[in-house]
């Protein structure tokens, strides 16, 4: 099919209008006829951090809802997604990896790029919400056994990098074509580095469930601002204030990867919920558990972008949530708009 007329974004985030010949959701042809003002179609968004939505609680759900899940996420122009697991027991976190597996094999909608492990491998004073009783070592063991159940599918894990055999399992991983991603740490500088040097690619919602930057040690979130590498950014204006978004924007406004963290109630409303095996109160703008602590978020990557877009323009805030994310991964089909690209029709 051709749409004609329509208003995008192109490959150089310029608003343009022309014409979009698009065979099996990817574009095969564009002929570009001039600038425009509106925006009638975006690139699709990729989401790498969100534990559920709409209802559905990825780390309790079977395919069927997983499934449901997409389906939403695909009418908020998310094209792709990363389920993401907590901190629960092997055989548990075996069976939502199943389950996701499952339904990754749906196509239509937002597209399963991968599975988010974020925990159990992790530190028990930066933990949040998640039960600190399967906190424990890296296990290369359970990396495999994640990866004999997802097949093709991309792996990424938050590790901390205090976390007894990080460093061997971050270079088993990587070596073996997934991700590693920093986080849940109250790691040093020098300790970061060396998980940095390992082969992680990226930070776990930066500043969030992590030391603090001190003066005179800065630390995993020092790290992560003087790296040259990926940082996930919760843009609600509550998980971080709007002054320290600027201040991350301005060292790693290219590295920046828009992500919502949402859980169960995402999209779905006010009320009590579960997450992590706590009881979880969720208003307008957060979640949190009866000590008032963060569990995950409400936040939609569109209501992200809106916030970003106060920040940095419009057009960076999109790139925040579709060529980032697409970079990290290495999803030539997302990113920009252009012969190749999947996109909505």
């Amino acid at each position: 099919m051709t749409i004609k007329d329509i208003s995008f974004l192109n490959k150089e985030y310029e608003i343009v209008s022309g014409d979009i010949k698009i065979e099996d959701g990817i574009i095969v042809e564009i002929k570009e006829k001039g600038k425009s003002e509106k925006i009638d179609l975006y690139p699709l968004f990729l989401d790498l951090h969100i534990h559920g939505g709409f209802g559905v609680d990825i780390t309790n759900s079977v395919s069927s809802e997983i499934k449901y899940l997409s389906k939403k996420l695909w009418e908020r122009n998310v094209g792709g997604y990363m389920p993401t697991t907590v901190a629960k027991s092997e055989s548990k976190i075996l069976t939502n990896v199943k389950e996701i597996y499952l339904a990754s094999k749906e196509k239509r909608y937002s597209e399963i790029v991968g599975v988010h492990i974020e925990g159990p491998f992790i530190s028990g004073n930066y933990k949040g919400i998640m039960e600190e009783k399967y906190i424990r070592s890296c296990d290369i063991k359970l990396y495999e056994k994640i990866k004999n159940v997802v097949g093709e599918l991309k792996v990424r894990f938050t590790i901390a990098p205090e976390c007894e055999g990080a460093r061997e399992f971050c270079e088993y991983v990587v070596k073996n074509g997934d991700y590693v991603s920093l986080g849940h740490s109250g790691a040093s500088f020098e300790k970061t580095n060396a998980i940095l040097e390992a082969g992680a690619s990226s930070f776990t919602h930066i500043f969030n469930a992590m030391a603090p930057l001190h003066h005179r040690n800065v630390g995993i979130a020092g790290a992560g601002l003087l790296s040259d590498k990926y940082v996930e950014v919760i843009c609600d204006f509550v998980h971080l204030s709007r002054e320290l978004i600027e201040i991350i924007c301005r060292l790693k406004e290219d590295k920046i990867i828009l992500i919502s963290d949402g859980i169960e109630a995402m999209g779905f409303g006010k009320g009590e919920y579960e997450f992590c095996g706590k009881n979880i109160y969720v208003d307008e703008n957060s979640a949190r558990d009866s000590y008032g602590r963060l569990a995950g978020s409400v936040l939609t990557l569109e209501k992200a972008i809106e916030n970003m877009s106060k920040i940095v323009g419009f057009k960076q805030a999109i790139k925040m949530a579709s060529e980032n994310p697409a970079k990290l991964l290495g999803l030539e089909k997302y990113g920009h708009l252009d012969i190749g690209k999947r996109v909505k029709e």
